[in-house]
């Protein structure tokens, strides 16, 4: 019988996590098809005792589902997913957030999928919960916000291939021995260190699934799997929001660079200059939708990131 290790890494998460747990706590699934372990990445706010003290854990345990807390002290969202694979004792892994709270079909339904054995990774079905509603220039962007609804509600296959796909992290599942197999998690400096302290990198879920695919294991997108993102008006901040789009931005540049081969040549970065230079001028019609001075500086911000190209390689 096929099992699944809920990998939830935080940092600093003591406000966060009791949400995910309580969703873990209200699954249909029964006690011996999945185990929950918390990675605590060197957090300073008591993470670790909250978790064990949390009224959630409490009635995981008395199902009898395993809940455990490791640490990773090496910072980042790498570090802390490559810590929570290797702590895994379930065939399958799926990483959820601190601020995630899947549906109560998450486990069984999940599981489901990867009775097929062709398949290495499946994509959750992301939906927003926004505590103040997004301005609509974010509105617009809310894909930058690990959302991703708008896929559909048919299932779709992105293959068996050398391919980026978006295999989005939070709600994202894995076939543990076909990671191991795929992926470099023995030299992590050789994969995209993605979220760490306050540089909004990304691109690390995506590589995973890149490198899945490459050998040879599929990667398919289940709507049926709904996780809802716990966005809180913080996340709409000018600042925050400009370094989100410039860090995704030149992620993707990096992930195309290094496996696509599309490299910054003379060429690119005179065609990104063009694109940098008719931004700028656009702001008259930019200046015509809803939310225009933030319009404005994202449209730019966008543009100035594809000039910087990729991130500086290992």
């Amino acid at each position: 019988m096929l099992g699944v290790t809920l990998v939830i890494p935080t940092y600093n998460g003591a406000k966060r996590v009791e949400a995910p747990l309580r969703a873990m706590a209200d699954q249909q699934a029964s006690s011996e098809r999945f185990e929950v372990v918390v990675v605590d990445n060197n957090s300073n706010d008591g993470t670790a005792h909250v978790v064990e003290a949390s009224t959630a854990v409490a009635a995981l345990r008395h199902r009898g589902v395993d809940v455990r807390v490791v640490s990773e002290p090496r910072q980042g969202l790498l570090f802390a997913r490559l810590r929570g694979i290797q702590s895994a004792r379930r065939d399958i892994v799926c990483f959820l957030d601190d601020d995630n709270v899947p549906e109560s079909n998450f486990v069984t339904d999940g599981l489901a999928v990867f009775e097929d054995p062709s398949i290495g990774a499946v994509v959750s079905r992301l939906y927003p919960r926004y505590e103040t509603p997004p301005p609509p220039s974010i509105a617009r962007r809310e894909h930058l916000l690990a959302i991703n609804h708008r896929l559909g509600d048919t299932p779709i296959d992105f293959g068996a291939a050398a391919t980026l796909a978006p295999t989005i992290g939070a709600g994202l599942w894995l076939r543990r021995a076909a990671f191991l197999e795929a992926v470099p998690w023995q030299t992590p400096e050789k994969l995209l260190p993605d979220r760490l302290g306050k540089q909004l990198l990304s691109g690390g879920d995506i590589e995973f699934g890149y490198l899945l695919g490459r050998a040879g294991h599929r990667r398919v997108y289940a709507p049926a799997l709904k996780v809802w993102h716990l966005i809180p008006p913080s996340r709409f901040e000018t600042r925050y929001f400009l370094r989100l789009i410039t860090g995704v931005v030149r992620s993707e540049q990096t992930l195309q660079a290094r496996y696509l081969g599309h490299e910054s040549t003379r060429l690119r970065r005179l065609k990104n200059c063009a694109g940098l230079l008719v931004a700028a001028l656009a702001g008259p019609l930019l200046a015509l939708r809803e939310d225009p001075l933030r319009e404005f500086s994202f449209v730019l911000a966008s543009r100035w990131a594809k000039f910087q190209g990729p991130f500086p390689g290992p």
